[in-house]
């Protein structure tokens, strides 16, 4: 079974800041995101991305729009990308995780990001629906995009 994920971008529109996060642990630690993860059995994607928005940081979204689809085939990753305008309840930290925090648009801090996020987010934050493949070394070093 391919493992299947959300990535979860909350956009507060009247501020124009976007809902981050630095993960603390794992394989992405240092790096920063937006919030997700790994689709459990038996719940859709949408499920998943307002579920992983909550576990992470507090927040409950409401009415997530896919806005990009991304495989990291060599990783056996599959990631469906929403974007949020409506959520409600404050956001918390779980430090031992990801650190939470609202950041400007024109902040989006992309050099800390791994270098696929880097390629296709600043796309999908513009507005434009991304659907790519990354092929990835070992080391998490992209060798090859594909637009899908």
């Amino acid at each position: 079974m391919k493992k299947e994920a959300s990535l979860s971008i909350v956009e507060d529109v009247k501020n124009r800041k976007f809902l981050m996060i630095k993960h603390q642990r794992g394989i992405n630690e240092g790096c920063m995101n937006f919030p997700g993860g790994k689709r459990e059995p038996g719940e859709t994607m949408e499920e998943c991305v307002i579920r992983e928005t909550y576990e992470e940081t507090g927040l409950k979204i409401e009415n997530p729009v896919q806005v990009g689809y991304i495989e990291f085939p060599t990783k056996d990753f599959y990631v469906h990308v929403f974007k949020s305008t409506e959520y409600t309840g404050t956001i918390h930290e779980k430090q031992d995780e990801v650190n939470v925090f609202w950041v400007d648009e024109d902040k989006i801090p992309y050099n800390q990001m791994r270098e696929a996020d880097q390629n296709f987010l600043p796309e999908i934050i513009s507005g434009q629906y991304v659907k790519r493949r990354f092929i990835y070394d070992d080391n998490f070093h992209v060798l090859d995009i594909i637009d899908l």
